[in-house]
């Protein structure tokens, strides 16, 4: 991983939180009584805010010091660290949920594998671990070639299909891999609709969801999604 890359600039300009994806990271949570959340990778804290503005107890972690500097103007108690992915400053058996959000595509093909071996590690029995990354077996992948979005951002090392990353979970002891997903149409869906759907009616959208994140559809978006627990 390229250190120098992540500048002050490079945060504010990614500094986003996608609405939906934190609605079904919440929903996930409250529906399985979880509690105690670390967001490895967490930029500037804006889903470790999000989170514990509504009552749960989430902590976070990044490798940047410019992302955690502007994460402390957010979080005064403390709960954003300074820490690598591959050796997370936390005991074993701490967490009931984590989350990587656009993490391990920035991570070469050995600390990849040393990251899940640390989730697994701080994750409680039956713990979720959820991540979000660039799904190189994307159709758009092909089509658009060296022009792809996953190629866009020179922090980018390392890419996984949802097959790949699902082997890598399974090998290093979790189960339950799932990689469609039930979710509420939100406006924040519209960039990944086709524009003339942007214009359609509501009822429509929300199909439209349901065929993007809960059909073998999913596979051919630029990213996935992929949950799993500890055995």
């Amino acid at each position: 991983m390229r250190k120098n890359e992540y500048t002050t600039e490079y945060f504010h300009k990614r500094d986003l939180l996608i609405p939906h994806l934190a609605d079904y990271i919440r929903s996930l949570a409250k529906t399985n009584n979880i509690q105690r959340i670390l967001d490895v990778g967490c930029g500037t804290g804006l889903l470790v805010n999000y989170l514990n503005k509504r009552n749960f107890y989430a902590y976070g972690c990044d490798l940047s010091k410019e992302a955690v500097k502007i994460g402390h103007k957010r979080d005064k108690k403390g709960r954003i660290l300074l820490a690598s992915a591959t050796a997370l400053p936390y005991k074993n058996n701490s967490f009931q949920m984590i989350t990587a959000i656009s993490i391990i595509e920035h991570l070469n093909q050995i600390d990849a594998v040393k990251f899940v071996k640390e989730a697994r590690r701080v994750l409680k029995n039956d713990g979720y671990i959820f991540m979000v990354t660039p799904n190189y077996s994307s159709i758009f992948r092909l089509i658009q070639g060296k022009n792809w979005f996953g190629y866009s951002d020179p922090t980018h090392i390392n890419f996984f299909t949802p097959r790949s990353l699902e082997q890598l979970l399974v090998k290093t002891g979790f189960y339950k891999v799932k990689n469609r997903f039930k979710i509420k149409y939100q406006k924040s869906l519209d960039w990944e609709f086709p524009k003339p759907l942007n214009n359609s009616p509501k009822f429509l959208k929300s199909f439209a969801v349901n065929l993007l994140y809960d059909s073998p559809l999913t596979f051919i978006r630029n990213g996935f999604w992929i949950q799993a627990q500890k055995k």
